[in-house]
């Protein structure tokens, strides 16, 4: 007969005390690594602006070193789909400034490009550069043409600089969407424009308001918001080509930079 007397087992107790460790260390390890995935989305999330950088770049080179946003859309530009600032506020009819990623999907590319991982504002990327996909239009337009109503929700994580231009290499040409005034509700932002005390409509209820802040107090207010995508700093695509990772601090010093050519700059935020 097999004598089982001597042969040692864990106890109750030295289970659960196994157990507790690794609870314990799963705990502390855990917050590291959400650090270290978050940090990743952001490093790709620079690299999508850094290629969106670029497919500006290469447009502007083919049309007469002019981004989207000061081309006509009868010459194949985004203009007339984004509000623009400067001395002259000149509003979209219509607003979709969706467009200027539109026109540009030769050097982009794929749509991914234009979806930070963290957002978490919007579904998910799109798939193929169409007005329903890209733009989540309920009908396409006919024959490809411009649309003629704002995107109900798109998949683009990016904002629109519309008054960025090479020349002024501080301007803002994009960056994360989740931009709000957190003097208000804290949520992101429809548009904004910066550098005027002057507030207009764009007109009809299903079009974004045109919210004007001048710099100073009320500038302050503005921030990444709540939706953040990345932990209370944001990217912006500089119109020198680079990305830069911003603090709210430094989005309101990037603002007041922005503002050394064109005196209101207009950022149009995309649903």
């Amino acid at each position: 007969m097999k004598n089982y007397k001597n042969k040692s087992a864990f106890t109750l107790i030295e289970l659960l005390v196994v157990i507790a460790i690794i609870a314990i260390l799963a705990a502390m390890l855990l917050p590291a690594l959400a650090a270290a995935k978050r940090k990743a989305q952001k490093i790709n999330c620079v690299n999508n602006l850094k290629q969106v950088g670029i497919a500006y770049r290469i447009w502007e080179g083919d049309n007469n070193d002019r981004y989207p946003q000061a081309v006509a859309a009868a010459s194949g530009g985004a203009q007339g789909y984004t509000a623009h600032g400067g001395t002259t506020f000149t509003q979209a009819t219509p607003y979709n400034p969706g467009m200027v990623y539109m026109v540009m999907s030769n050097e982009l590319a794929t749509p991914k490009i234009l979806f930070c991982p963290s957002d978490t504002i919007h579904s998910g990327y799109s798939t193929n550069f169409s007005y329903t996909d890209t733009l989540s239009l309920t009908v396409a337009p006919a024959n490809g043409a411009a649309p003629n109503a704002l995107s109900a929700v798109t998949k683009i994580s990016y904002f629109v600089g519309a008054d960025a231009t090479e020349a002024d290499p501080q301007g803002i040409m994009g960056g994360d969407c989740n931009i709000g005034n957190t003097a208000t509700t804290g949520s992101a932002a429809s548009t904004a424009r910066f550098g005027s005390t002057v507030s207009a409509s764009q007109g009809g209820s299903s079009v974004p308001q045109i919210t004007s802040i001048a710099f100073g107090t009320a500038a302050n207010n503005w921030a990444w918001t709540a939706n953040d995508l990345h932990q209370k700093t944001g990217n912006l695509l500089i119109a020198d080509g680079s990305v830069q990772s911003a603090t709210i601090s430094g989005l309101h010093t990037y603002m007041e930079n922005a503002t050394n050519t064109v005196t209101a700059p207009c950022w149009n935020f995309l649903p």
